[in-house]
């Protein structure tokens, strides 16, 4: 099985990657923000003992997690999956941010696994998300189209080096005609 190197139009890639990056920090802001608000956020005591971080490291970490998500979904778009491949990027992402950081915090630490799996479930719906919206960007954007087949190329004349230098040829002005005046009657 071989497989072809990834190539990106640059275009594409450039558009796709400003307009990716801060819809995907966008997008995890509001589901933050939504979660609060419908009173679906754990508390972060219930976590065992955890601090609510500042809103400046919280910030850094969703422009890391845009990050991340945006260069998977790159190497996995290639294989030319369309939609699926926004969906298969989100669920690989949520693989290592829900299920194995559960079960590796939760193990090590001795704490209650509950809370802990209703964060899972919510980072599911928002990598899923996230996902889709990889996908959505990537189809407006173009990402991934075949290019325009390649132009003929235009055959070159080659003419005959000569062995003096080419001088100018003159250039003939044209002759003007002389107005005659009109003949009188």
């Amino acid at each position: 099985m071989t497989f072809e190197p990834l190539r990106y139009d640059r275009r594409p890639l450039r558009r796709f990657l400003l307009l990716a990056l801060p819809l995907l920090i966008l997008t995890m802001a509001l589901f933050q923000f939504a979660l609060e608000m419908l009173g679906l956020q754990v508390d972060p005591s219930e976590l065992g003992g955890g601090i609510d971080l500042p809103g400046y490291v919280r910030l850094a970490t969703w422009v890391l997690e845009a990050l991340g998500l945006a260069a998977l979904f790159l190497l996995v778009h290639g294989r030319g999956w369309g939609w699926t491949s926004g969906l298969l990027t989100g669920w690989i992402a949520w693989v290592f941010r829900g299920p194995l950081l559960v079960v590796t915090v939760v193990g090590f630490a001795g704490l209650s696994p509950r809370p802990w799996w209703l964060l899972v479930l919510s980072w599911w719906v928002l990598y899923s998300l996230c996902g889709l919206l990889l996908s959505g960007v990537a189809a407006g954007v173009g990402l991934g189209a075949e290019p325009p087949p390649p132009v003929e190329p235009v055959p070159i004349r080659h003419e005959v080096l000569r062995s003096e230098p080419m001088r100018p040829e003159p250039i003939e002005e044209p002759v003007q005609e002389q107005e005659q005046p009109p003949p009188r009657f």
